[in-house]
């Protein structure tokens, strides 16, 4: 068994910023995860993680699809540039990579996160312009 991602006191420091967390099941158990955080004029996809037995097999097109029918606002996604499989995941679903200048830009806005993460990080939108 391996470790779990954020700990109790994390998950809960995420929920009283605003994440609310989506999950999905199969027979009582949890399978996918995907949270959403509203931050002024948009929502940011925050913490999408699908079990590796049950990856492609639509879990996390329907968390998204759930999360992106609930916003009412731009949709931003704060990947690792190195995550090639999650940027190609949210590609497929409509989302395209901003640029570097305009990553930046996003990332200090929107995200608190340090300066290295800010350099290794890229961000999708669904929308042409901010």
């Amino acid at each position: 068994m391996h470790d779990p991602y954020m700990t109790t006191e994390e998950l809960s420091h995420e929920i009283a910023r605003g994440v609310q967390f989506w999950g999905c099941e199969d027979s009582g158990s949890l399978v996918g995860v995907m949270g959403s955080q509203d931050v002024d004029d948009v929502t940011l996809i925050r913490h999408a993680y699908v079990r590796t037995d049950y990856q492609k097999q639509g879990v996390g097109t329907e968390l998204l699809a759930h999360l992106r029918a609930m916003a009412s606002t731009p949709v931003l996604i704060g990947t690792w540039a190195d995550a090639h499989w999650a940027i190609r995941f949210y590609q497929r679903h409509g989302f395209h990579l901003v640029s570097l200048e305009e990553k930046e830009r996003l990332l200090r806005k929107y995200w608190r996160i340090p300066t290295r993460q800010i350099d290794t990080s890229v961000v999708l939108t669904d929308q042409r312009s901010l």
